[in-house]
């Protein structure tokens, strides 16, 4: 496991989101339908910029507690500034920042695995967690029956501890 800190500018997203619990998406595989209806309708977004590539962004409420509490998702590309999101998209702005970034290489249904070794890193240096948020990186567009070869960079904001 390499874990790597990265410096990354603002970026415009537009994609489709959701609300949806931790166990509803894992038992009704909620994220990755979602994932898969955006790259359906990707064409219908102007202004793309580094296609492939897409994200998935996780949003979650503060304090947040993953046996209770719904997240939100977008499932989404880069965009230039003035780019619109078409009908039933939402647009969104990953924040300037200093980032702790995993590469992920597997099941996408194995994914938690990043998260945990992420999530453990950040609290074993000396960085702290920056926000309720983060995503994920893909390099290429995954069809469903590429599920057990998915490859993305798990990106969460930090920084230095105090």
């Amino acid at each position: 496991m390499e874990i790597k800190i990265v410096e990354r500018n603002s970026t415009r997203i537009i994609g489709m989101k959701i609300e949806t619990l931790l166990r509803d998406t894992r038992e009704q595989r909620i994220i990755p339908k979602l994932q898969q209806s955006f790259n359906e309708r990707l064409a219908e977004v102007h202004g793309t910029v580094g296609l492939p590539a897409t994200y998935g962004i996780f949003i979650d409420p503060p304090n947040y507690n993953p046996d209770l509490d719904p997240f939100t998702w977008i499932a989404g590309v880069e965009v230039e500034a003035d780019a619109k999101p078409p009908a039933g998209m939402v647009s969104y702005q990953l924040p300037r920042g200093t980032y702790a970034s995993l590469a992920y290489h597997g099941n996408i249904d194995q994914a938690g695995v990043a998260y945990d070794q992420l999530f453990h890193w950040i609290n074993e240096s000396e960085y702290v967690q920056a926000g309720t948020f983060g995503f994920e990186l893909y390099t290429e567009v995954h069809t469903p029956c590429e599920r057990e070869c998915s490859e993305f960079l798990l990106h969460f904001p930090v920084r230095p501890r105090s």
